[in-house]
């Protein structure tokens, strides 16, 4: 893939496990191909600040929470939900990393194990701790976060909710790690079940395997791309 927006930096401060917290089951993202994937839908609403991010298929956060700490002064509210309680649990203990409150608790919990353990792993995630409290400190921008349980896939996914997102990006699930609970058709309304939080303007991006597709009367597609095993599509209200 051409990557036109993130060149190719050192994102290891990012490592799944690292600062970011990582339960079994839940897959990572790569940092690159997201936040380039944000870098196009932000092309295309031509908004350049104060944005609202939305994942519906949050997992356990990570992609939220990189996004945040690389667009700390372009994202204004992220919001996220999943059908499953302990994806909603990890988001929460993850999207309060972008908290400078929430970061030094779990900057002291990893110098706790360094102390314990005497890792080098836990010795390299206190130096990219202190290197993500920097980028908090060094901002007077405070990102909004917001973490809730829904059945995407449900017509009363939003019933509870006022928001509208200005990006919906998130990485459906597919392959070995993840399942869609409770669910035979895969791709079932997730398009149209999305209208009631979208703006005119909004883009929705998607991420799934090369199998999936994605239709609707309502939207266009203007954009597909396969990398890898990954395909990634962005749509946007007709």
């Amino acid at each position: 893939m051409l990557y036109k927006y993130c060149s190719n930096m050192n994102f290891e401060d990012y490592a799944c496990g690292r600062v970011i917290i990582h339960k079994n089951g839940y897959p990572n993202f790569p940092v690159r191909l997201a936040q380039e994937i944000f870098s196009i839908c932000l092309n295309y609403i031509d908004i350049s600040d104060d944005i609202c991010i939305y994942d519906p298929c949050c997992g356990g956060g990570y992609m939220l929470t990189v996004l945040g700490f690389l667009n700390i002064e372009t994202i204004k509210s992220i919001k996220a939900s999943d059908i499953n309680d302990e994806a909603v649990r990890l988001a929460q203990d993850n999207l309060t990393l972008l908290d400078t409150s929430g970061l030094k608790r779990r900057i002291q919990h990893i110098n706790d194990m360094a102390t314990l353990h005497n890792k080098t792993s836990h010795i390299e995630a206190l130096d990219s701790g202190k290197r993500l409290l920097d980028i908090l400190e060094n901002t007077d921008h405070q990102i909004q976060c917001e973490v809730f349980r829904t059945d995407i896939l449900s017509r009363n996914a939003f019933v509870n909710q006022n928001f509208k997102a200005d990006v919906v990006f998130t990485d459906v699930p597919y392959g070995n790690l993840v399942v869609w609970e409770n669910r035979n058709d895969k791709k079932a309304n997730l398009l149209d079940n999305l209208i009631p939080i979208l703006k005119k303007s909004s883009v929705v991006a998607i991420c799934s395997d090369k199998s999936q597709i994605f239709k609707s009367d309502y939207f266009i597609r203007l954009k597909k791309q396969i990398i890898g095993k990954r395909m990634f599509q962005i749509f946007k209200l007709i």
